[in-house]
């Protein structure tokens, strides 16, 4: 049986049947029939154009709502704003010598600040309109600010102002975010002073002035990378380690000194000597402007000799200083090994070889200067005392440990960045289960460092540098700009403001803790393996490997992996 002959006949083919048929048809019924089609098709169209011009009422209303939210919003900022500008101008009346003529300008600029948004009424509900042109009053208000501007900037210590305005300039859309969420947030003049503290730290400094060069391998290393920084418990020495396998231990006041007394020298203040290779703590002095042609450009590059130098049995990963026994250091190695240095002596004094794989970091507690952490490739982190040759405890993880650090006022809380793209606090006291787990990175967490005891910086080959608050578990502030997506590159902080890293362009970067983009950069440049001047052309292999501030303060020392060391002072 024919089952498409059982099946109901559409309407087009039942008046296709009809139409063809040999039923003679009546013209009127056929009239009627048009005529009802015809109602029918519109009928249809007129529903469609309410779907259509609902889905559009629906959609402008929404955009009415958010752009009337959006003035309102920015009316309130813009009020915000102008309070504040009187807040500024009620301060520099205040400090102005009162024999010029800055209040009567000032009143003058109060009363006629921002004309043309002061007729965007509340009760005015078709919108503001844009001011296209410039009226009468508006152009005195104009020359009234002007005036008032030219008496502020008159009274004004000397400063650099162009730099200062291009220093806000470049970092405006940040400075602008942070502004409005600290008046929002902030209480009266409070939020305004955070904000302004932020912002004079920003316009204050601009780049890096490169004080001393150091060498850590000699000419003839093929592979120098810098591993680790650290600066001893008074911040008088520093240690320098990496693939080398060495330990150099420097005098930071003899390094500056040396410096100092070099850049004098090459700037001609002192007698002129015989420069080749001298003795004592200079070596490869080169030599610049008039040289014979057997000569090299004398430069402000130089090696010193460190004071102390020490072999370790294998590459070294990471270094830190016992917090308070001040000759005592601690290294991780490729080996998987923790060994404990006696630096006054040149010795070790422990081996603590637990760990199956290479051992990444380690850190000394701030708390207990007997305990120390470490971290390996075995997933491990494993609890040292200085007075045992086996670890105390062990926290399995569940993926590469590739950093960890202890919290600097709680000597039970420490955290680790893995593999796994989390960063993990754990309490010893309960290691069982983590405190917490932050995550938001996209790759493995290579550093983690304590900003404040409630603060984490953490590091990621995701090229980003995340800020936790502990308390809420919540990233408070993403920053990026530099590039790291497969090197060890280096983390420090300062002061809990100042955080800086390595970069894999060879550039170091610093970030202020309430911006999301970079303050201050330095570029090492292509080092000439022999002389250590740099030379023109770049080499995409080298990256900033390690970076270590000399807390609250605007020094910092850098390496990269051509076994360069700079000690630079942030201006």
């Amino acid at each position: 049986m024919d089952t498409a002959a059982l099946r109901p006949q559409s309407i087009v083919q039942q008046l296709r049947n009809t139409v063809e048929s040999s039923e003679v048809l009546d013209p009127q019924d056929i009239d009627a029939l048009l005529m009802l089609l015809q109602q029918k098709k519109q009928t249809m169209r007129n529903t469609e154009r309410q779907f259509e011009m609902s889905i559009l009422r629906q959609f402008l209303s929404m955009a009415r709502s958010k752009k009337a939210a959006a003035i309102e919003a920015l009316r309130k900022e813009l009020h915000m704003v102008e309070g504040d500008l009187d807040y500024v101008a009620d301060q520099l009346e205040q400090s102005a010598p009162s024999d010029d003529s800055y209040g009567d300008s000032r009143q003058l600029s109060k009363a006629h600040m921002l004309p043309p948004y002061d007729r965007v009424r509340t009760s005015d509900t078709t919108g503001a309109q844009v001011p296209n042109d410039v009226s009468a009053d508006d152009s005195t208000a104009m020359g009234a600010e002007t005036t008032a501007s030219a008496a502020i900037a008159a009274q004004t210590p000397a400063l650099d102002r162009a730099k200062h305005s291009r220093r806000v300039d470049e970092h405006y859309k940040d400075l602008e975010s942070y502004y409005f969420n600290t008046r929002m947030r902030g209480v009266g003049e409070e939020g305004l002073d955070e904000f302004m503290e932020t912002l004079t730290t920003v316009a204050r400094y601009e780049r890096f002035r490169q004080v001393a060069t150091l060498r850590y391998g000699d000419s003839t290393a093929s592979t120098a990378i810098v591993a680790s920084i650290e600066f001893d418990r008074d911040e008088e020495i520093f240690a320098v380690a990496g693939v080398a396998r060495k330990i150099k231990i420097y005098d930071y006041a003899n390094v500056v000194q040396q410096a100092d007394s070099w850049n004098e020298f090459a700037a001609g203040k002192t007698q002129q000597q015989p420069l080749r290779r001298l003795a004592g703590r200079h070596e490869w002095w080169n030599r610049e402007g008039e040289a014979t042609e057997d000569e090299p450009a004398l430069t402000s590059t130089m090696m010193q000799y460190p004071v102390a130098e020490y072999t370790n049995r294998s590459k070294i990963s990471c270094l830190s200083f016992n917090p308070y026994i001040k000759a005592q250091l601690a290294c991780s190695d490729y080996d998987g090994t923790v060994s404990l240095w006696d630096v006054s002596a040149g010795i070790p004094t422990m081996s603590l070889g637990e760990h199956e794989k290479r051992a990444w970091s380690l850190d000394f507690s701030n708390v207990d200067p007997t305990r120390l952490c470490s971290g390996s490739d075995d997933g491990k982190v494993k609890i040292w005392t200085t007075n045992r040759r086996s670890s105390v405890m062990t926290i399995e993880g569940k993926a590469n440990v590739c950093c960890v650090r202890f919290n600097p006022l709680h000597g039970n809380i420490l955290s680790f960045g893995s593999a796994d793209h989390n960063v993990h606090c754990f309490d010893l006291r309960s290691p069982k289960q983590p405190l917490c787990v932050l995550r938001g990175h996209r790759k493995a967490v290579s550093y983690t460092r304590f900003l404040t005891p409630d603060e984490i910086i953490s590091a990621s080959t995701d090229s980003s540098l995340k800020l936790w608050n502990l308390r809420t578990q919540e990233c408070v502030r993403t920053y990026t700009g530099h590039s790291n997506e497969k090197n060890f590159v280096g983390l420090t902080t300062s002061g809990g403001d100042w955080i800086a890293c390595g970069s894999e362009n060879n550039t170091m970067y610093a970030y202020y803790r309430n911006l999301s983009h970079p303050a201050v950069t330095h570029r090492f440049g292509n080092c000439n393996p022999v002389t250590g001047a740099e030379q023109a052309e770049d080499d995409p292999s080298l990256f900033v490997s390690a970076v270590c501030w000399k807390n609250k303060t605007n020094t910092l020392l850098s390496a990269n992996s051509q076994g360069i060391i700079k000690v630079l002072e942030m201006v």
